[in-house]
């Protein structure tokens, strides 16, 4: 009773039976409404239809319409991505990168190489290493690393869309890692037309060891280098024919490729015998700037294994002269494997949102990542085929369910990622296993005006659309079913019509 006068003060009415009256008014068909609730009158459902597509064209144009600004508008320049990705280092208290003009220039030389031929891959349809780059810009490195892009329009874009792949994000974000070079070529790409492409090399450059075996070694000068110098020293044999230098396969490399491209350099001669394990491999002609380079065919396709390589140059008589310096290199083409009966994922007894890792993966890998979602980390090698860290999540939302993945490379380049479970809201388990959990689209951040965020927009959409039509579906059947003598078939037909529009923009 005194809330009811209390609300009669207030207002002039009781206001439980204002709002009973109300809701009375909205859903339930009677005299008072003509028998027509307010949720299902024209003029409520044509402003439900519009509101229906105004939600639609935000999920199609909303990130489209969000004006860029000084920070979110910059040229796809190497300098603008070398700053960007310094910006994401310094997000996780790691020192930038110091800019490498050997490293531009491999960059820069790989970036020709994927446009002149019209591939996008780590590896060119010859065989080539991003290695081979490198080391052609006389950077000798002790780590080294490389990420591409494509078809962007940004260089926010570009660096966005390496810090969602688990690989590309860690490179950006390695502690190994000193040194990059970038460089950013627009042209014809192949029959595709013009495109811009961005290549990223990282690099660590070879340090002097303490021991004095170690320090001898680093002080030498990379492959290219060496073979340089023998051929200065080189007696002349046989007239005024010189050993060439082999510049792919790198020795002591991996290729990861059964058919690849060899490459070299000879200063004399007209043509190059190529010999592998002893017997002649192939023969490659001298070009007028003194390279060569000779693509096997399928009959001559490499198993796995170790192989030892030379060359000799041959004058137009045929005659031979001294071989190059032997170049050793392994062809791996077999992925590492990923153990998913060896894969824990425990959370911190300590840290909130931390989890810990410890994965098996083949004893040849050289990477492993880790990615629950949206968030990765980099594992570290603890044993042959162990390797253990931990990721924190940052985009783990609650109702959410997301997939658990391991990422790992072996040193010749070849990749696997493996889905190994699943990890739900809430979920304490320390071993997950690989049953198939419906993952839940994801969606982007919808932001009005910079004042109201909406994350996973997508996702609000379609839960919205679905809510949409439980509610106008429940409102039409108490209109149907309460005064079933007195109808009306247009208000019916137009609530249906409305409903299929959600249906359909739920599905498209």
């Amino acid at each position: 009773m005194e809330s009811s006068t209390l609300a009669q003060k207030l207002f002039g009415f009781s206001l439980h039976r204002h709002v009973r009256r109300q809701l009375r008014d909205h859903f339930i068909p009677h005299e008072g409404n003509a028998y027509r609730p307010h949720t299902l009158r024209h003029r409520t459902l044509f402003l439900y239809s519009a509101l229906l597509i105004l939600v639609k064209f935000a999920v199609i144009t909303g990130p489209l319409l969000v004006p860029y600004g000084v920070a979110e508008s910059a040229a796809i320049t190497s300098e603008n991505i070398i700053s960007l990705t310094n910006q994401s280092r310094a997000e996780y208290n790691l020192p930038e990168f110091i800019l490498s003009p050997q490293l531009s220039v491999a960059a820069l030389n790989k970036a020709k190489d994927m446009m002149s031929k019209g591939y996008f891959a780590h590896f060119s349809p010859e065989g080539v290493s991003p290695w081979f780059w490198i080391s052609s810009a006389g950077y000798a490195y002790h780590f080294a690393g490389e990420n591409l892009a494509i078809r962007f329009n940004t260089a926010e874009g570009v660096n966005a869309a390496w810090l969602s792949s688990p690989a590309h994000r860690a490179n950006i974000l390695s502690k190994d890692f000193k040194e990059v070079g970038v460089a950013a070529v627009t042209d014809n790409f192949g029959s595709e037309g013009t495109a811009t492409l961005v290549v990223q090399m990282f690099g660590s450059p070879a340090e002097v060891q303490n021991s004095p075996a170690e320090a001898k070694q680093a002080n030498n000068p990379p492959p290219l280098q060496i073979a340089k110098k023998i051929i200065d020293k080189v007696t002349v044999e046989n007239g005024s024919i010189s050993p060439p230098s082999i510049a792919f396969p790198l020795n002591n490399s991996y290729v990861n490729k059964s058919r690849f491209k060899v490459m070299g350099r000879s200063e004399s001669g007209v043509a190059v015998d190529m010999y592998l394990e002893g017997k002649l491999f192939g023969e490659a002609q001298i070009s007028a700037e003194r390279n060569f380079d000779f693509y096997s065919d399928e009959q001559k396709s490499l198993s796995d294994g170790i192989y030892a390589l030379y060359a000799r140059a041959k004058d137009e008589n045929g005659e031979s002269g001294p071989k190059s310096e032997i170049v050793n290199f392994t062809v791996d083409t077999q992925p590492p494997q990923v153990f998913e009966d060896k894969f824990s994922f425990l959370p911190d007894s300590v840290l909130p949102d931390v989890y810990q890792v410890a994965a098996a993966v083949s004893p040849d890998s050289v990477r492993t990542i880790v990615t629950v979602g949206a968030d990765s980390a980099v594992l570290d090698k603890k044993g042959n085929d162990n390797w253990e860290g931990s990721v924190k999540l940052f985009n783990l939302g609650k109702s959410q369910s997301v997939p658990i993945e391991i990422f790992t490379q072996d040193i010749a380049g070849n990749e696997t990622k493996k889905r190994v479970g699943w990890l739900n809201w809430g979920d304490v388990k320390g071993v997950f296993s690989s049953a198939q959990t419906p993952l839940p689209a994801q969606g982007g951040k919808f932001s009005i005006m910079g004042l109201v965020e909406i994350p996973n927009f997508d996702n609000f959409a379609n839960n919205f659309y679905l809510y949409f039509v439980a509610f106008l579906t429940f409102s039409l059947m108490l209109m149907i079913g309460i005064k079933r003598h007195i109808q009306h078939p247009k208000t019916i037909a137009a609530a249906s019509g409305v409903i299929m529009l959600a249906v359909l923009l739920f599905v498209i």
